[in-house]
């Protein structure tokens, strides 16, 4: 019997050259396939918090989840991920309920449950999952944000949109509202495909030509991981920046 494709995977953040603190977190789980994924927002330590607390209500969800159902498969446990999300929603509220202040305490998530063929996947705000095959980058997720929304109508073009001043602005993320309103979605997988999740931080510094033949060189996972940091921090790093870059390694493969 041959042996099953191992998921290879790198997980990276770097505070940028601007920021003073770090507010993403990641955690990823290769035996189970879970890539986790939220950029903070708010000043002081409430984006750390509330990015902390998206990706800690998300993981014991799955876990629990699992302890109670060990045999379920990716497919079964999306919307457990979504549940996570919504009690991630109520803490990240009740704790910025208990500040002295008025600053805005969120956060913007994306996680994927992979397996060998097939990726679920849910997403809330503007971080992103794009997925590279034969070389083309595709933006598996869409952006909730305002200047989004203006493309969607036709008010603005893609090439308009990169650099327009309300990029950032968000429509959807955790600690916002009581209905926080994810997206999911899922896709079949293809050996050689290649998975990306990321935080704007990335994306705002570098083009998304520059993001595929990065994904796509022979290194290792851990290599494509570095050099897309350093990529965006060669851009200007005005953000923190986060990637979780991963895809499986299947008999024959030269990159596994």
């Amino acid at each position: 019997m041959s042996k099953p494709p191992a998921l290879m995977c790198a997980a990276r953040s770097d505070i940028g050259l601007v920021r003073s603190r770090n507010e993403d977190s990641l955690w990823v789980d290769t035996r189970h396939g879970w890539l986790l994924l939220a950029d903070g927002m708010g000043g002081h330590k409430s984006g750390d918090l509330a990015s902390a607390l998206t990706v800690s209500y998300v993981l014991d969800k799955l876990k629990n989840t699992l302890s109670l159902h060990p045999g379920k498969k990716t497919v079964s446990l999306a919307h457990f991920l979504i549940d996570g999300l919504k009690e991630a929603n109520s803490a990240i509220r009740a704790a910025a309920a208990q500040t002295a202040t008025d600053e805005v305490m969120g956060s913007t998530f994306v996680g994927a449950l992979v397996e060998p063929d097939r990726i679920e996947f849910v997403y809330l705000g503007d971080s992103r999952l794009y997925l590279l095959r034969k070389g083309e980058l595709t933006q598996l997720s869409r952006d909730h944000t305002l200047v989004q929304e203006f493309v969607d109508s036709g008010r603005l073009s893609e090439d308009m949109a990169q650099n327009h001043p309300y990029r950032g602005l968000l429509t959807r993320g955790l600690g916002v509202h009581d209905n926080i309103g994810p997206e999911t979605g899922s896709r079949a997988l293809r050996p050689g495909d290649r998975l990306l999740l990321c935080s704007d931080g990335l994306t705002d510094m570098v083009e998304p030509n520059q993001i595929a033949a990065l994904m796509g060189t022979a290194d290792s996972v851990e290599e494509v991981a570095n050099s897309l940091i350093d990529a965006a921090k060669m851009g200007g790093g005005r953000d923190n920046i986060s990637v979780i870059v991963a895809w499986f390694a299947h008999p024959g493969d030269a990159s596994g």
